[in-house]
């Protein structure tokens, strides 16, 4: 009957002293902890400072500075995707302006081009205007008296006399600088051979 006792008696088997030692384990860390918590020291934080010295528990635990770096690094993406959509808006703005910019350029191109062709054509018709005056000036003194003639012209601009003169006929060229005084004949003939 020894045999059958020692039989029927059991030793503890591999679950009996896992909780024989992992339930007295676990109220100690518990009471450890609380009692830790009242004297003011922060259990947690330092508990992830020892766990992140671990090598394999170091990436599963995540400490306040790297959650910290993780939201300064989220608030850097963030802004640069706010900046690089401000890039975006400014660049198409710039595009907007070159393209208003080439379409001003070409106009004021089209309006120097309107302008000058004005000037041209302004000029033209002053010239006519011009040439007609003179022709008519010139006939008026043609067919004035060469002794009436000749003081009015001897009193105009020299330039101007000139240009009267030189549109005139050989022959009341002639009668006009022979009435003129013989200084003033001389100067308006210098000028016409120039």
């Amino acid at each position: 009957m020894a045999q059958a006792n020692e039989k029927t008696t059991k030793r503890p088997g591999f679950f009996q002293w896992l909780i024989v030692i992992i339930v007295p384990l676990i109220l100690a860390i518990i009471v450890t902890f609380i009692v830790l918590t009242f004297m003011g020291i922060d259990v947690v934080s330092k508990s992830k400072d020892v766990a992140n010295k671990i090598p394999f528990l170091s990436s599963a635990v995540t400490t306040e500075q790297e959650a910290e770096t993780e939201r300064e690094q989220e608030q850097v993406d963030n802004q640069l995707a706010e900046k690089d959509q401000q890039i975006e808006s400014l660049q198409g703005e710039v595009a907007t302006q070159k393209s208003t910019i080439d379409e001003l350029n070409q106009e004021i191109v089209k309006l120097n081009n309107q302008l000058e062709e004005q000037v041209e054509s302004t000029e033209s018709e002053s010239e006519a205007n011009s040439n007609e005056n003179l022709a008519k000036l010139t006939k008026s003194y043609e067919e004035m008296d060469a002794e009436r003639a000749a003081p009015i012209l001897a009193n105009l601009d020299q330039e101007l006399a000139t240009t009267i003169l030189s549109e005139m006929d050989d022959q009341a060229r002639g009668e006009i600088l022979s009435a003129m005084d013989a200084e003033t004949a001389a100067n308006l003939t210098q000028q016409l051979l120039q």
